[in-house]
Order: structure tokens, then C-alpha cells, then sequence
């Protein structure tokens, strides 16, 4: 009886210290470069650029997750110890929970070797489409400096912070020529969210089948604030659509919509599937930890 007592001790003991050893957490809110994630839980979103940037990260235990919401669970439940995101993303994430904060690391110094490709985002429109220069001399005339302020309204309003008027806006054609049919995740802070029932500062209806605006449901976002930009200048009516990620680029090549403005970087890959317009923003790489 003695023995087996102690045997189901033993048992109980090599459990509870490999469960202690399995959510045992490591700080890496001193990190100044990659090298000094070595050891750390580190995750990206599955399919993403983030995931591939992630393998440049030598001696970590490394994981996926299918969403972005995924990878936040994960880090508040101390299941990793960081997650890739992109700098905009970070700012949202820490603005709306004080317990997180981001590693400031620089691509190609301290942080991921990248190129503008990987780290910037565009427009994605069918093949051959002449609606790539159209939106592109529009993209033109927006400054720099419009788009980084405009990025930081976006991660304040998604942060739920109140914002008075919008850097960029332009008038709505009041007839317009045809419809701007837009693909987005609208989920996806501060590129792209879903507002219920109260739509936030400059929040457009988020559309269903039929081409039908869905009751009590609004996007908004940077790439909201530019795809209703694009189509004010082009004299059209926007409408935004929700997608899965997956399904974005077969929605624009079946022509179910126009164009993709999703936070979306123009990698080799996806530019063998549709074209994209110049960049609309560009990023840094970043790790999200807990404090």
C-alpha cells in the first residue's frame, strides 16, 4: 500500500512540474534584437508573412494560430510569450489592454530582415484590371504624413478613445457613376474592425448578399478610411464586404468584388494571382508581449 502511495505520488509530482515547466513564462520585455528572443514561445498568424518572419528567429519554440484574436487569447493566457504583429496592430493591442506592450526592433537591424513588399500593404485588383491606375493616382495624392496620423486615429478609435475628425475625408458623390465593391476581414484592428449597432467616426455599412447593407453592422478602419477615400475620388459608391482571409483573393478574381484593401502585403505569391497598386501604408515588424 506504501508502495503505491508513493508511486501515485511520484506520478503526481513528474505531472504538476511538467505542467509548471509547460506554462513557465519567459520575459522578453528587455530584448534589444531577434538574438535575445533565444528560449521565448514566439506565434504568428497561420498564412500570414508574419509566420515565415517568424522562422528568422533562432531558438524559440514557435507556433501558429489560424486568427489574429487567436494569438491575443493565447498571450493573456500565458500559452506564448509573444506574438508577430504588425507595428499598427501593436499600437491598437496596447492602447486597448495596458497589461501588453510591444518590442520596438527595427527591420533589417535589430528586428526582420524585410523587404517594402513584406511589410508594406496595397490594393489588390483582378488581373489586367484598369482599375489598378485608377486607384493608384489616388493613392497619390495622399502625403505620407496624412497616412502615418491617420494610422494613429485608427488605433485610437479601435482603442475605443474618441476622435474628433478624420485627417483624410472627401465629399461623397451625391450621383455616384457605379459601385466600389470592397473585400476586407473586418477583423483586424486598426487596418479593419466591425462595428455592432453603434457605428464609430466615419463607419460605413458592412454589405451581405444582393448587394443588401446588413442591419446594426458597420466597418471601419485605415483600409475603410482609404477604400471610401478611393471611391469618393473616383465618383463611386463604396460598399465593403466581410471575408475570410482564404477567401479574399478568389473573391476579387471571381469578380464577386472589385478590389481587396485588407492589409494585405503584395508578396511573389499573391502578385502570381492579382495585381496590386502601390503601397498605401508600410510597416515594422513588431513582437506583442505581456508586461
Amino acid at each position: 500500500m506504501k508502495r503505491t502511495l508513493s508511486l501515485l505520488l511520484a506520478v503526481l509530482v513528474t505531472v504538476f512540474a511538467f505542467v509548471s515547466c509547460s506554462n513557465q513564462k519567459t520575459d522578453i520585455s528587455g530584448a534589444q534584437s531577434l538574438a535575445d528572443l533565444a528560449g521565448a514561445k514566439i506565434a504568428a498568424q497561420a498564412g500570414t508573412f508574419h509566420a515565415d518572419a517568424m522562422m528568422q528567429i533562432e531558438n524559440v519554440k514557435s507556433s501558429t494560430y489560424p486568427e489574429f484574436s487567436d494569438l491575443l487569447t493565447a498571450l493573456k493566457s500565458g500559452a506564448i510569450d509573444g506574438y508577430i504583429a504588425e507595428e499598427p496592430t501593436a499600437l491598437f493591442a496596447c492602447l486597448a489592454d495596458e497589461t501588453l506592450d510591444y518590442l520596438r526592433l527595427k527591420n533589417n537591424t535589430t528586428g526582420f530582415t524585410a523587404t517594402e513588399n513584406e511589410t508594406g500593404i496595397a490594393i489588390a485588383v483582378k488581373t489586367d484590371s484598369a482599375l489598378r491606375e485608377q486607384i493608384n493616382s489616388v493613392l497619390a495624392e495622399i502625403s505620407e504624413d496624412v497616412r502615418y496620423n491617420l494610422m494613429l486615429q485608427m488605433a485610437d478609435l479601435s482603442a475605443g478613445k474618441t476622435v474628433e475628425s478624420l485627417v483624410l475625408s472627401s465629399e461623397i458623390p451625391e450621383n455616384p457613376t457605379g459601385t466600389l465593391r470592397i473585400a476586407m476581414e473586418c477583423a483586424y484592428e486598426p487596418f479593419n474592425w466591425t462595428d455592432l449597432n453603434t457605428p464609430s467616426l466615419g463607419a460605413v455599412p458592412i454589405y451581405g448578399e444582393g448587394g443588401v447593407a446588413q442591419e446594426g453592422r458597420y466597418a471601419n478602419g485605415y483600409d475603410v478610411q482609404i477604400a471610401q477615400y478611393v471611391a469618393n475620388k473616383l465618383g463611386l459608391k463604396l460598399e465593403i464586404y466581410a471575408y475570410e482571409w482564404d477567401a479574399l483573393i478568389p473573391a476579387v478574381q471571381s469578380g464577386a468584388v472589385d478590389a481587396i484593401v485588407a492589409g494585405m502585403s503584395p508578396t511573389p505569391d499573391r502578385e502570381a494571382e492579382v495585381d496590386f497598386t502601390n503601397m498605401y501604408y508600410t510597416s515594422n515588424l513588431v513582437v506583442i508581449y505581456k508586461k
